[in-house]
């Protein structure tokens, strides 16, 4: 009895039966880890106990696939094999396994202590490796559809939805439907600055200026303490050039003025003043420069500056150059808002800058009618009446020597056209018209070097370029 109850349950069950090895594969000695060595004991008996009780041969557990549990054949009923180099040798079969087992659990402890240190380390760190937190991505908001878009919007709404309506558009992106709702809040309530402040907002969005400029002076109007105004009507004083006003809003926006602010307005009236000083000593590369400088430190929109700019150009022999900045700085060039705003004297220098701009590339009736305008607005300037003079004379001189070109009175076409010339020596179209006619006279040397001055000085203008190659064409020169 002794021995028969050392026998283990797969013994007493007939493990080298089918039966036995289901039973063992459903025991619960495999399906929980194994206790501490104090409660093998415990384990043993309470197996022995319940392996004692099992009667009913139906109720057996499945089949197991483990080979660990099932009792060793004798050699004799082993298949003959030939011995492996472990097999020969089992120490070291036995010391190789040791070490795949042990280098296995530091795998799997490494393994799981970089995966714990990546769950539980702290800002971020990996090891050597610091992990930078990445952050949220946001969603574009001009991607976003409006809650009315497609939805006839009922504009008779409370201003301050409208209001509301107009700063989401405004944070989308759309400025010009954001300026739709100002608008309309503004007629529904003409009387709060708000309206008119955010509207201001979204005209400069726009590249409207000197809208934004009206509307902010209105709000101001409506509220003179209104510090957000104030801001926004320095800066935009500041980009248009007015540098004495900005100083003065931005003295006024309380808390929303900045120390910057102050030192960009300060560096834009030394500008200013050295481009002046350079225009009186006609130190056109250093005006060039200063203008640059203005233009960089905020007054990006300034007419001022970029008809200072138009003027150095225009001196140094660079008129594509000067005519292209000249545009830029007078898109929406209106006298009335421009007197409202800079005054007569430099609205009327703009206009002579553009006289002067129009007489280089040939344009002479705009010239004229852009110097009849500044000589109404300061007809007490001297450089005004010179620049109507020169205006008038190289339209006339231009019109008289066509007349007698297209009559074939080649010498007296170049007599009128010289006199042209000596009102304004570098004129390329003039340049290129006397080269014409001299080409026609057999003087092809003289109207080579006609057309060479005025391709320097307009280097695509190709109408010289060709009277330059067909002169270059002939036998003689070739």
């Amino acid at each position: 009895m002794a021995k028969l109850k050392k026998l283990s349950t797969g013994q007493k069950m007939g493990c080298e039966s089918v039966l036995g090895c289901i039973f063992q594969s459903w025991s619960p000695s495999r399906r929980k880890p194994s206790l501490p060595e104090k409660d093998h004991r415990v384990k043993d008996n309470l197996l022995a106990k319940s392996t004692s009780t099992i009667t009913d041969p139906k109720i057996l557990p499945r089949v197991s696939t483990d080979t660990s549990s099932q009792p060793k054949k004798s050699d004799s009923q082993k298949p003959q094999q030939k011995p492996n180099s472990d097999e020969s040798h089992p120490r070291k079969s036995s010391d190789s396994a040791r070490k795949s087992s042990d280098s296995a659990k530091k795998s799997i402890s490494s393994g799981s202590s970089r995966t714990e240190s990546k769950r539980f380390s702290l800002n971020g760190v990996m090891g050597n490796i610091i992990v930078k937190p990445q952050p949220a991505v946001k969603p574009d908001v001009s991607q976003t559809k409006s809650r009315w878009e497609g939805k006839p919007v009922n504009y008779r709404l409370d201003p301050e939805a409208l209001k509301r309506m107009g700063n989401e558009e405004y944070c989308r992106g759309r400025f010009a439907q954001a300026l739709v709702f100002y608008e309309r809040a503004i007629s529904a309530d003409p009387k709060t600055p708000t309206y008119w402040c955010n509207k201001s907002a979204a005209l400069i969005s726009l590249g409207r200026l000197l809208e934004a400029s009206d509307a902010c002076e209105e709000a101001l109007r409506l509220n003179p303490t209104y510090e957000r105004a104030h801001q926004r009507l320095a800066s935009l004083q500041l980009r248009l050039g007015e540098v004495e006003k900005a100083l003065c809003h931005y003295n006024e926006a309380g808390k929303y003025t900045e120390t910057k602010h102050i030192e960009q307005v300060e560096d834009v009236i030394k500008c200013l003043k050295r481009c002046d000083e350079a225009r009186r000593s006609k130190e056109w590369n250093v005006a060039l420069k200063e203008t640059l400088f203005a233009i960089s430190y905020g007054a990006d929109s300034s007419p001022r500056v970029y008809a200072l700019q138009t003027e150095a150009l225009l001196h140094l022999q660079r008129h594509e150059e000067a005519y292209s900045v000249y545009q830029k700085g007078t898109k929406r060039f209106e006298i009335d808002s421009f007197i409202k705003i800079f005054g007569l004297s430099i609205t009327s220098y703009l206009l002579m800058v553009g006289a002067q701009v129009y007489i280089a590339v040939g344009r002479f009736e705009d010239a004229v009618t852009a110097s009849r305008q500044a000589a109404r607005l300061d007809p007490s300037s001297e450089e005004v009446n010179v620049v109507a003079k020169t205006a008038r004379a190289v339209a006339s001189a231009r019109l008289s020597g066509n007349l007698l070109f297209n009559a074939s009175k080649f010498e007296g076409a170049c007599v009128v056209y010289t006199e042209g010339l000596e009102k304004d020596p570098y004129n390329a179209l003039l340049l290129c018209n006397r080269a014409a006619s001299r080409f026609k006279l057999g003087l092809f040397e003289k109207a080579i070097e006609d057309c060479t001055l005025a391709l320097s000085l307009q280097p695509s203008y190709r109408k010289a370029r060709r009277r330059r190659a067909d002169s270059y064409a002939k036998p003689r020169l070739f």
